[in-house]
């Protein structure tokens, strides 16, 4: 086999490789049909249909099926899965299925050009974006037309994580105040 012909075989199993979806074992308990977000300093805790994802830091008593790292400056993002540890370059897409829900993680350009976080639950069902660096209130509502089928913003603001949903036409947040969760449930489109 030439060196040609190798080569475009590495690519290739490269990319399937990259496109293949990774599967984590289903919880043996029910799956709640909703969803919710708790902000917890700078970072933030996902809970959807059996997962969870521990976002920037924030702790939580159970072991996150995923930890996720916003980009930082000059940096991308960054996915952790157990022992499995993976950059997210801008325009680049991770997918892992729990049971019966598939999660997709897509980095995006952000309002600020540093990568922002997409988080796909299932299919449409629910969408949540988390740009890396704060937005000011006048620009909220540019999220929706940057981010199009976003149903939640996770911003940043005063140095910590707030929750902003998008497309209801109001600029509301939740969790500057309190750190109660965020409930929501599947978006039919």
């Amino acid at each position: 086999m030439g060196k040609a012909a190798m080569a475009a075989l590495v690519w290739w199993a490269c990319l399937a490789a990259q496109a293949a979806s990774l599967r984590l074992p289903a919880g043996k308990e029910p799956v709640a049909q909703g969803g919710s977000v708790t902000a917890s300093a700078q970072g933030a805790l996902i809970r959807y249909r059996g997962w969870l994802l521990a976002v920037d830091g924030a702790v939580s008593e159970e072991r996150p099926d995923v930890l996720l790292t916003s980009a930082e400056a000059g940096q991308v993002p960054q996915l952790r899965v157990g022992a499995m540890q993976r950059a997210l370059p801008v325009w680049s897409a991770f997918e892992l299925v729990k049971g019966s829900t598939r999660l997709r993680i897509t980095a995006l350009p952000g309002p600020d050009e540093v990568a922002a976080l997409l988080l796909d639950f299932g299919d449409g069902d629910y969408r949540i974006v988390i740009p890396a660096t704060g937005i000011a209130r006048p620009a909220y509502p540019l999220l929706t037309q940057r981010f199009p089928g976003a149903d939640l913003a996770l911003l940043l603001h005063d140095g910590r994580r707030v929750m902003l949903p998008l497309g209801s036409g109001r600029a509301h947040v939740f969790g500057e105040e309190q750190a109660v969760p965020y409930r929501f449930t599947k978006i039919k489109r």
